[in-house]
């Protein structure tokens, strides 16, 4: 018996009650939810993702539901640190320092 590893995505939903929010189990996962903001997050299979996210919009006490673009986010911005370089200007490092501090 493999274990197969099926691809997952996060879905927001914001909700009008956060009271109604244990009756999106049905639909995935549920992360987290935020009783001050009034929003749930679910995990899902991408594969049921647009099907549910059809069926979650039409409950009564949710807003709007959104869809995580995380996996469509470059995570490896800002990695190539070698392409990076600092450079301290002394004229402007003068201005910020006065003439009596000492660096």
């Amino acid at each position: 018996m493999e274990l197969e590893i099926k691809p997952r995505r996060s879905v927001i939903v914001y909700l009008n009650n956060f009271k109604q929010a244990k009756q999106l189990r049905r639909f995935g996962v549920i992360e987290y939810i935020s009783n001050k903001l009034k929003y749930a997050v679910i995990y899902m299979d991408e594969a049921d993702i647009e099907k549910k996210q059809i069926l979650i919009s039409r409950l009564g006490f949710v807003k709007s539901v959104e869809i995580s673009n995380w996996p469509e986010v470059d995570s490896t911005v800002g990695s190539n640190q070698d392409s990076v370089a600092f450079a301290v200007d002394e004229f402007e490092l003068a201005d910020m320092v006065g003439a009596d501090d000492e660096l």
